[in-house]
């Protein structure tokens, strides 16, 4: 009598656990499938393409007091001192208004504009631009430089310039220069200084990380990025484009999570130090031995 009564009791306990347990897998199936589904999704949409009288463009920035876009051509070998290389200056549509703007330099790359003064990274000078004069106001030499690449203003006037030949990160502050930090190995290219943090893009490590400004902790935000090129924000906080030289484009959010936009590999087409029109939703993108700039609108869907 009394095993009759504790087998059926067995069976209906083993019955409601399945029901708990299968609820539970549900739930949670359904939580990870709801979370799935709120994380947003992206696409670039082209809009224009300059032609090809650009030569070897490697960086672009929109100047937002004048509507014009510049842009730096290294003119075929980016690291040889061979006095080719030139600023370009463009319109928002992509029209070509002056290709040899700025000419005298050897291998520009990123760009920074502070105020009236367009700043280039040139191999080991940092070339200050007067805009309003259209003319080179000052090149300061930075001992020790070989590889400058990009540029970020910081606070208080200051600039960052990273090295990727010789793994270095530079800090120039009212003409005076030093090492914000001497052993970034894995070639440091795209800078970006954001909430405090110095953002960095390498491209041999294809990291994208960020440095504190005092302690120098490195936080890895995403991996895997290729050869990580050009740093732009875009309109929602914490949400970075990030480019591989190679020819792919990320967008990338605080936590890492990470989705390819573009991707020209196939195409032989490269995405260089790429810059973001916040006001037009406007990606700009220098696609290097392409010798196009080619600009697209960011679209959440």
């Amino acid at each position: 009598m009394k095993t009759n009564i504790i087998i059926p009791a067995l069976v209906f306990c083993s019955i409601l656990l399945y029901h708990c347990n299968s609820k539970k897998t549900n739930t949670q199936t359904q939580s990870v499938a709801d979370v799935m589904a709120q994380k947003p999704t992206y696409k670039l949409d082209q809009v224009w393409a300059t032609d090809t009288l650009l030569k070897t463009p490697e960086s672009v920035i929109f100047d937002k007091k004048r509507e014009v876009i510049y842009v730096s051509n290294v003119n075929q070998n980016p690291w040889e001192k061979d006095g080719n290389g030139f600023i370009s200056k463009i319109s928002k549509s992509g029209e070509i208004l002056k290709l040899e703007w700025i000419t005298g330099f050897n291998g520009p790359k990123g760009m920074a504009i502070v105020g009236n003064i367009l700043y280039v990274a040139d191999l080991d000078e940092l070339v200050s631009i007067d805009i309003e004069k259209e003319a080179i106001s000052n090149k300061l030499k930075i001992a020790g430089a070989s590889g400058l690449n990009d540029i970020t203003p910081g606070e208080n006037g200051k600039i960052y310039i990273s090295d990727s030949n010789e793994g270095k990160i530079f800090q120039v502050e009212n003409g005076e220069v030093s090492i914000f930090h001497a052993n970034v190995p894995g070639r440091p290219n795209g800078l970006l200084m954001n909430q405090g943090k110095l953002l960095v893009a390498f491209s041999k490590t294809t990291e994208f990380v960020s440095y504190d400004l005092n302690s120098l902790e490195k936080t890895v935000i995403a991996e895997v990025i290729g050869a990580g090129d050009g740093i732009t924000p875009t309109n929602e906080t914490g949400v970075y484009l990030v480019s591989d030289w190679n020819g792919e484009i990320f967008i990338i959010d605080k936590n890492g999570n990470k989705q390819s936009l573009l991707n020209t590999k196939e195409q032989s087409k490269n995405t260089a130090d790429i810059w973001f029109i916040q006001e037009d939703n406007l990606v700009l993108v220098p696609t290097f031995f392409d010798n196009r700039v080619v600009a697209y609108r960011l679209v959440k869907e």
